[in-house]
């Protein structure tokens, strides 16, 4: 399988480089990330800006891996578009991402944007993420996934799976859940900020906050222990205020 590699914390993300080296060694790996952290940037694109490209050794048997001074939706579309073009790549795995993107922090997530930048390309696509506080290693991550790899890409010739592991798996068996996007809400804390030339700024850290969130949610499969898989779309229409709409003429 040729398989592009991306995310969003940046070429020299731990994440990405445990991830390549798994996959490197059954299928053909091309890398082009970010060359510096680009977390929060969602689908984010670089409009009229010229993009630098920069080789890049990382030490490892991929094809060939590039950074990018942009963002990661651009790593992606530049990859599929211009410098991987010819090389018909057949998945885009964004991460492993160091935070979990469940519920709706797949609205800001870089590592969700650059996977589903993939999708709008049809190409089949991962975001893969785990929370910072995990006792699951990146290592145990990348080989679940090249595992499930074959699994993941027989499913549809065009998908967009965003996959969160727990803090802790079930300690019987490692199992995927298919779920849907549950629901997060963060209770803003805006820290003011003095700057060297006396000027003041803020800067956010926002506090989790899982309101409402059935079974059948990826944030309540997570604190099951669970590999949660959320099958994602581009799709944005609120089709019953639409149709609420269209009744009203």
């Amino acid at each position: 399988m040729r398989i592009l590699l991306v995310n969003d914390d940046g070429i020299h993300g731990e994440g990405l480089f445990v991830l390549a080296k798994e996959l490197a060694g059954r299928h053909d790996v091309y890398v082009c990330a970010p060359n510096r952290e680009q977390s929060g940037m969602s689908q984010a694109l670089s409009v009229g800006v010229p993009l630098r490209v920069s080789d890049e050794r990382l030490d490892l048997p991929v094809k060939k891996a590039l950074s990018v001074d942009g963002r990661p939706a651009d790593c992606t579309k530049l990859a599929l578009e211009i410098l991987f073009k010819d090389e018909q790549i057949d998945m885009v795995i964004s991460g492993i991402n160091k935070g979990a993107n469940l519920g709706t922090d797949v609205l800001y997530s870089g590592t969700v944007g650059a996977a589903l930048e993939g999708y709008n390309h049809n190409v089949r696509s991962l975001a893969v993420s785990v929370s910072g506080k995990s006792a699951v290693s990146f290592e145990q991550i990348a080989e679940i996934i090249a595992a499930k790899l074959d699994y993941f890409y027989q499913t549809g010739e065009k998908f967009m799976y965003n996959i969160n592991f727990p803090l802790a798996l079930n300690s019987d068996k490692i199992e995927f859940v298919f779920t849907k996007q549950g629901f997060r809400r963060y209770e803003n804390e805006f820290h003011t900020v003095e700057l060297s030339d006396g000027s003041t700024a803020y800067k956010m850290q926002g506090n989790a906050q899982d309101i409402g969130n059935d079974e059948f949610t990826d944030i309540a499969a997570v604190k099951r222990g669970c590999i949660s898989v959320t099958p994602l779309t581009l799709e944005r229409t609120d089709f019953a205020k639409l149709n609420k709409l269209n009744s009203l003429k």
